[in-house]
């Protein structure tokens, strides 16, 4: 009887053995504990150094200063979920500098040449594809520095020859060119005349073509079709071009400093209506609008909306209590936001700051398969990473859901219109996801 007591006993212990050591499997699968962070952060230490390069002062830069301040609150958060898992001694976040990219090309090839000499591993900017390319080209790729572009947006990007180390949190101009030409048809109608008019540039160039081929192969027609430079001190000449026939309506592709000259150049013409008239993204800012007045109350156009961030009312929710003294929120915050956050996440993957391994993991951590993560489960991302485990991170902007050509695959786009006294509102949203 005593020998049968002790086998029963000697099983009992070893089934409450294992039972006990599943139940442990299953927590750290689940969440790794903070004591398994520490421990896999001993053999991870590194240091990442961000800079960014955006447009203070130029064509863009009614938002410039804004993405910098988002993407300071990145790597403020970052910081602080490290600390809180008591990791901040080994790894770190950095932003090296700022520099003022003024949406154009030689400023940004300049600014990127004094970043890669501070030895930053990735660099978030330009807005502007004018600007985001030759800065490509010029130093980042030669250099094996990462380029994540908040919202550059022209097409030629996805296919520039650049070993992976260009992306963007932004979409290509492919998905905008089928919302305007769609938002065209819908507003002024099958076999309707419009007039077209861009700036000449890697955006307004590239938009403009896609626009016009989607919209022709829609039914629509095409009456005057014109480009102009940016830069040059007057616009009647070109406004009188735009105005001319009898279009149903215009599309009008420009960046807010240049269209700050041009509008009252349209409204000099005695013929043209902004209620007939359709722009982009960036032209859906309030104080710019505001800036010109009564004649463009009722324009409207297409930008692709933070309606698609998972976290987007939480990170504007976040913004609004941690950020004081900025401009007006645009919208567009998250994107640089979530670029800080994804090459901080790739980092982490990686164990290193090296850039060659964070463009390897850029796909990696912001989609499918891996427990979804948003900013506000940082610390959480950071125990997981650590542990081997995938993440899949869910921005504030989209959800990013990057492909092989660093392009994000799910995108929110939206129909606006200004109304007046600082008041934009959203009539219509469209939707891509990835596949």
């Amino acid at each position: 009887m005593r020998k049968r007591m002790t086998v029963k006993l000697s099983l009992a212990v070893l089934a409450l053995a294992a039972a006990t050591a599943a139940v442990a499997a299953g927590v750290s699968t689940a969440t790794p504990s903070r004591a398994a962070s520490e421990r896999a952060a001993t053999k991870c230490s590194f240091t990442l150094k961000l800079g960014d390069i955006l447009p203070f002062t130029g064509s863009l830069s009614p938002y410039g200063a804004n993405l910098d301040q988002a993407v300071k609150l990145a790597v403020n958060l970052q910081n602080a979920a490290l600390k809180k898992l008591g990791l901040s001694k080994q790894i770190k976040v950095q932003l090296v500098d700022s520099e003022d990219g003024q949406s154009q090309a030689a400023a940004s090839v300049e600014a990127a040449k004094k970043e890669v000499g501070e030895h930053v591993d990735v660099i978030i900017g330009e807005m502007a594809s004018s600007a985001t390319i030759p800065m490509a080209q010029s130093v980042t790729i030669p250099n094996h520095v990462v380029l994540i572009s908040p919202t550059s947006s022209a097409p030629q990007i996805t296919s520039l020859k650049d070993n992976g180390y260009v992306w963007r949190t932004y979409p290509s101009d492919t998905l905008q060119g089928k919302v305007l030409a769609q938002a065209a048809i819908d507003r002024f109608g099958k076999g309707a005349t419009i007039n077209v008019g861009a700036r000449n540039d890697a955006f307004g160039t590239a938009l403009k073509q896609l626009f016009v081929s989607r919209f022709q192969k829609l039914g629509g027609k095409i009456g005057v079709n014109i480009s102009w430079n940016p830069d040059q001190p007057t616009f009647d000449t070109e406004a009188q071009q735009l105005v001319s026939g009898n279009p149903k309506g215009w599309v009008i592709i420009d960046f807010p400093e240049t269209f700050q000259k041009f509008a009252p150049a349209l409204v000099r013409t005695g013929k043209w209506d902004a209620s007939r008239t359709l722009m982009t993204e960036a032209l859906r800012d309030a104080q710019t609008l505001d800036s010109i007045g009564s004649p463009v109350v009722g324009l409207s156009g297409t930008a692709a909306s933070s309606a698609g961030g998972p976290a987007g009312v939480a990170f504007h929710n976040l913004w609004n209590n941690d950020v004081h003294g900025a401009k007006p929120y645009t919208g567009f915050e998250g994107t640089s936001f979530d670029a800080a956050n994804v090459a901080f996440l790739a980092a982490l993957r990686g164990c290193s700051a090296a850039p060659a391994k964070i463009k390897n993991n850029l796909v990696a951590i912001s989609g499918p398969p891996g427990t979804k993560v948003t900013f506000l489960q940082m610390a959480k991302a950071i125990r997981l990473l650590l542990a081997h485990k995938k993440v899949n991170y869910e921005g504030a902007f989209s959800p990013v859901d990057f492909d092989k050509n660093g392009d994000i695959s799910s995108a929110v786009f939206e129909i606006w219109q200004y109304k007046g006294k600082g008041q934009i509102v959203t009539l219509k949203t469209v939707t891509f996801r990835g596949a």
